[in-house]
């Protein structure tokens, strides 16, 4: 949306409390968009979207859930990896659109800041919302590993995010323990679910998900980059798995973006791929990856959303991670694995005695998709509206 739209929409709701929800990546905005959705309708609040354009596919993801950015952070040129740059850049960024004398929306007519989860995004986000003396809404607070440097560098991330926050937003009560156990006051948490449940279960309900063009297959993915050393080694496990004939299935593989991560996982195959190793370029239609996942018959992954979204759909998942922030799935349909071929061949072998004992449509562990109105009537108290 341009900005100039944003303004001016933002003039004739000046007795509304204006907020502004900060995302850069899509599981972040895909987190938000049904809170978004709420408050855009409100009578008391007026959400402004912060696109950081942490990853370049958050753009193309606005477009398929129907949602515009109304405030746009340029990416850094040429970025890198380099965590300093980026959390600098954005910190710097989010200083020229609202504290700055030229600023459009003034930091004094920001009445509060939400964040989603654990990336550098939030982190920014919320540490500047911090030091500006805005209040921070923390949604998905609460997920531990303990290990900072499992994942790195989100596990450092929430935790500051949760300090730093006047409201944290659990999605259960282990998360919730977790903040409590940390010494953050028990008035400032409260349990309201995943939003990512509330995403799923309207999507479902607008017959949004895409149904994939694959059959009978295994969806695999790994991009986290406490994993970055282990790429080529569990790029090795895949290509075993398909010579042993651990599965019967396919393996559809999601390739990261990431030079770093594509080379090391096309170095084991010389750019000659076995017949059963579908590679795929990175999905920014969360339409048609939502699709895959609720057809895979498993998943091997390192990522935090497709333990969640494989847990609703009963789908079972090996979490290619020494821990996971999202205990809950351990207890249901996932493992924790090594970059170990027993390993992972005993996952994969017993993965369908996991799906004869549970055979629901979906499970809802983390909320029945009214998380987001949850958070709405919060809010509403917190501001005494």
């Amino acid at each position: 949306m341009e900005l100039s739209k944003t303004l001016q929409s933002l003039e004739q709701n000046r007795n509304k409390k204006v907020i502004l929800l900060v995302f850069g990546t899509r599981p972040e905005i895909i987190k938000l968009f049904i809170l978004y959705r709420i408050l855009k309708n409100s009578e008391e609040f007026f959400p402004v979207l912060v696109n950081t354009c942490q990853q370049k596919i958050s753009g193309d993801v606005l477009e398929h859930i129907g949602v515009e950015d109304d405030i746009t952070i340029e990416q850094i040129p040429n970025r890198s990896t380099d965590l300093n740059q980026l959390n600098a850049h954005l910190m710097n960024k989010l200083t020229e659109k609202f504290n700055s004398p030229s600023a459009l929306i003034a930091r004094k007519d920001i009445a509060g800041i939400i964040v989603q989860g654990d990336t550098a995004s939030a982190y920014s986000g919320a540490i500047w919302g911090f030091l500006n003396e805005i209040p921070v809404m923390h949604v998905e607070a609460g997920l531990r590993t303990f290990d900072h440097q499992n994942p790195f560098p989100e596990e450092f991330f929430r935790e500051s995010i949760g300090r730093a926050s006047s409201l944290n937003f659990c999605p259960t009560h282990i998360s919730y323990d977790n903040l409590v156990r940390e010494g953050i006051s028990a008035k400032k948490n409260y349990i309201v679910g995943n939003t990512i449940n509330d995403a799923i279960i309207n999507l479902i309900k607008e017959n949004k998900i895409k149904e994939p063009k694959y059959d009978e297959y295994l969806l695999s993915t790994l991009h986290r980059r406490e994993n970055w050393d282990n790429v080529s080694k569990y790029a090795s496990i895949l290509n075993d798995v398909i010579t042993d004939n651990i599965v019967d299935e396919d393996i559809l593989h999601i390739i990261h973006p990431n030079p770093l991560v594509k080379d090391r996982f096309n170095s084991v195959f010389a750019g000659k791929y076995p017949s059963k190793l579908k590679i795929k370029e990175p999905i920014h239609d969360y339409f048609e990856m939502l699709g895959l996942v609720r057809k895979s018959n498993m998943i091997l992954t390192d990522s935090g959303g497709l333990q969640e979204e494989s847990l609703f759909f009963n789908i079972p998942c090996g979490v290619m991670r020494k821990v996971t922030e999202r205990p809950e799935v351990l207890d249901k349909n996932a493992r924790l694995l090594t970059f170990d071929n027993s390993n992972v061949n005993d996952f994969l072998r017993h993965a369908d005695e996991y799906k004869s004992k549970n055979t629901s449509e979906f499970d809802y562990t983390y909320g029945d998709g009214t998380t987001s109105e949850q958070i709405y009537e919060v809010l509403k108290s917190f501001y005494k509206l």
